[in-house]
């Protein structure tokens, strides 16, 4: 749930300040809102289920955020290729084939050592980050909400700085978009699914923000003729990160 808001207000943000960040209205129309719909599904199933004194989300619940992952995977391929059978601006098809002409496996090589990169870099930020707030004496929700939230947040952040760089910044809204719903979904699926999960009473109110956060975002996205973020509205998302981080606290 952290790093959903990180992603929203943080990383946006930082790349709005670098350069405005482009949007598809495709995403905003259609993405936007079944993240949505996943929100209002967490907070309903996360309030489903009570053992004494806590609320679980149970291995059938996690089974259903499971499914709802693999149909959403299957609806995005799906809206893919009727979008490869519209017509495709000449300058892209150009740009793709030109991509092509690089070798399969110098291209799986540069994933790979991306991934690894940004797994291993993550790694050694969230790890001493962590020894640093238990020695503070700070929560492990606090922890889990805030440093862990940006650490697994950083490639999402670095993917933004990038796009933006190379003026590419229409990848990182739908980038986002998708990576949040993966994590409500996915991630709290399969963790529910090898040991129930406790949903601890405060995550409502997280819940609640990132909705509020998602809808404003949609709403800042439809009126904006432009299709596009600007650095105002960067500097607007950090702000609002920052006091949520100040409440956290």
């Amino acid at each position: 749930i952290g790093s959903c808001i990180c992603n929203f207000l943080l990383v946006i943000g930082i790349t709005c300040l670098i350069r405005p960040v482009k949007f598809d209205k495709r995403i905003v129309n259609r993405h936007l809102p079944i993240g949505m719909a996943t929100m209002f599904l967490l907070l309903i199933l996360g309030n489903t289920n009570k053992i004494g004194q806590v609320h679980i989300i149970t291995r059938w619940q996690g089974a259903i955020l499971l499914f709802i992952t693999v149909i959403y995977i299957i609806y995005t391929i799906y809206e893919e290729n009727i979008i490869k059978n519209e017509k495709i601006d000449e300058e892209i098809i150009n740009n793709v084939e030109f991509k092509e002409r690089k070798s399969i496996f110098i291209i799986v090589v540069y994933m790979v050592l991306g991934i690894l990169g940004l797994k291993f870099g993550s790694d050694l930020v969230v790890d001493n980050c962590v020894q640093v707030a238990e020695r503070l004496g700070l929560s492990e929700k606090f922890i889990g909400m805030t440093i862990i939230a940006v650490g697994t947040s950083l490639p999402e952040i670095i993917t933004g700085i990038i796009s933006a760089r190379r003026n590419e910044t229409d990848l990182l809204l739908g980038n986002i978009s998708g990576s949040n719903i993966l994590n409500l979904c996915l991630l709290i699926g399969l963790g529910a699914i090898i040991n129930p999960l406790t949903f601890v009473r405060d995550f409502n109110r997280s819940i609640i923000i990132l909705i509020v956060i998602t809808i404003s975002l949609q709403c800042i996205a439809i009126r904006n003729k432009k299709s596009e973020l600007n650095r105002r509205i960067g500097i607007f998302l950090i702000i609002v990160y920052i006091i949520y981080i100040a409440c956290m606290i």
